[in-house]
């Protein structure tokens, strides 16, 4: 997952999508988990379907996005 999308638009609400994506990645991993079902993400522009240890850790790009809010 990247949390690269930066707005160069002038719109304080879509400087804030790309935390949000990112919130909302991470509950759906978190539901995923919960109720034994897979997640369909984009990786690379291959559709993978994430399973079981493979929603563990964090998705890439969420440190860094962390750090900078």
């Amino acid at each position: 997952m990247s949390s690269g999308f930066q707005s160069h638009l002038d719109d304080p609400d879509l400087s804030r999508v790309s935390a949000a994506l990112v919130r909302a990645g991470l509950r759906a991993r978190e539901i995923a988990r919960q109720t034994g079902t897979g997640i369909a993400v984009r990786i690379d522009g291959e559709l993978h379907i994430l399973r079981g240890e493979e929603l563990n850790g964090e998705p890439a790009g969420t440190q860094e996005q962390a750090d900078a809010g």
